[in-house]
């Protein structure tokens, strides 16, 4: 047997605890149990009560290799629970306070990995004197030590802590028992046993399981109820086809202005797609005045005959940086939002905001020579709706008068 602790212990509200890990829950220590002095219902801690409200009390803490003896009779109120701790070593910790003192629950050299359930005995005498806030002191009196009867309180406490299952050496067998009332003699006990037994029972280990169940299947559910309209925000508020969900890069521009046009692109067959994007390029580059440079030539060409784009025309940050080298093109800005135009859509304002149409064209280039022919038409699109700006309307009309199967496929949808 080892002595853990042997000495005065503060408490508060009439509670202390030992822990390995968090502090425990009252209700959660106690509920199910018979009884109301030491809660073990959350693995890992203890929750004990005492006499005394407030003050300091004899407190003892011993660990045993096996089951020790009954307690002796001077304890008036014995109480058994079984503890499953978290860790090698436990602390007791009064109420709102750190550590008292560290309970080491293995020797040195012992396996500190595998902690077994133990069997808890808790001990009390005294508790009705110990409710009397003064415990039957002169509030005014001090002992020869200074003392208060703050630091004199008449109740005393030992917790006993063994291996479950173990009654003549070895490891217990980690069986754990039902707690039980062993002898019972304070009203202050019979109270907190009548609490502990009037507390709703924990749920089952099946009532868990089932919560936890639940639990997940509403967190999937809401998980896929936030991403359904997390798409229909990206989507314009229409589900996209299983086509579309494969399509990447910057389409969700011309997907928020004109959704049935891109169930239209979507819906023709690959050749026209690409014939689409070509020409939306084109047509991008032609805005912006650089459509007939002689040196792009080697692009269009490569194009027009389904072969990758070179290179050297892939990265519109080169070629603005040639553009802006040639002095035949002029860049200008065109022109600011037209008279009338409501202010209120933020993304209809920036479409129709002065924009640099050389910087918005140049991209529609390197879309119309992506290998995915929808991905390739609709970025094309989006980079000439850009260059068009608050001309867009224009453009898109001429989208749907070049190529009208767009406008029949997106009436099928």
């Amino acid at each position: 047997m080892r002595v853990l602790f042997d000495g005065k212990a503060p408490v508060a509200y009439g509670q202390i605890y030992v822990t390995s890990r968090e502090l425990p829950d009252m209700s959660e220590a106690f509920a199910g149990q018979v009884n109301g002095l030491c809660g073990a219902g959350q693995p890992g801690a203890l929750f004990l009560m005492t006499g005394t409200h407030s003050g300091r009390v004899r407190f003892t803490v011993e660990l045993h290799d096996v089951e020790p003896p009954a307690a002796a009779q001077e304890w008036e109120d014995v109480v058994e629970a079984s503890f499953l701790p978290k860790a090698a070593v436990a602390d007791l910790v009064p109420w709102g306070e750190g550590s008292l003192a560290r309970l080491p629950l293995t020797v040195e050299g012992q396996d500190a990995t595998w902690q077994p359930v133990y069997r808890v005995r808790y001990c009390a005498m005294g508790m009705d004197q110990g409710r009397d806030p003064f415990g039957g002191l002169d509030p005014d009196e001090r002992d020869e030590d200074g003392h208060t009867y703050l630091d004199r309180r008449p109740d005393r406490y030992l917790l006993c802590l063994w291996p479950e299952g173990t009654t003549g050496g070895g490891r217990g067998d980690g069986v754990t028992r039902a707690d039980a009332i062993l002898r019972q003699t304070s009203g202050a006990a019979a109270y907190w046993h009548a609490w502990a037994c009037s507390l709703p029972s924990p749920p089952t280990l099946w009532e868990q399981v089932e919560a936890e169940k639940h639990k997940r299947l509403e967190r999937e559910r809401r998980d896929q109820e936030y991403r359904m309209r997390h798409e229909l925000r990206r989507w314009g508020g229409r589900p996209p086809s299983e086509r579309l969900r494969q399509v990447h890069g910057n389409i969700f521009g011309i997907v928020l202005l004109d959704r049935d046009l891109v169930d239209g692109v979507a819906g023709v067959a690959a050749v026209t797609q690409r014939r689409i994007a070509i020409w939306a390029a084109r047509q991008a580059f032609t805005v912006a005045g650089i459509a007939d440079l002689d040196w792009l030539r080697p692009a269009w060409t490569a194009l027009d005959r389904g072969m990758p784009l070179p290179a050297e025309f892939a990265d519109p940050t080169a070629l603005r940086t040639r553009i802006q080298g040639t002095s035949s093109v002029r860049l200008v800005l065109q022109s600011a939002r037209p008279a009338g135009r409501s202010t209120a859509d933020p993304f209809l304002t920036a479409l129709d905001a002065p924009v640099d149409p050389v910087a918005m064209a140049l991209p529609a280039l390197a879309a119309a020579g992506e290998s995915d022919p929808l991905q390739a038409a609709l970025e094309a699109l989006w980079a000439a709706v850009s260059t068009y700006a608050f001309r867009r309307a224009e453009f898109l009309a001429d989208v749907r008068r070049v190529f009208p199967a767009v406008a029949s496929s997106g009436l099928r949808r």
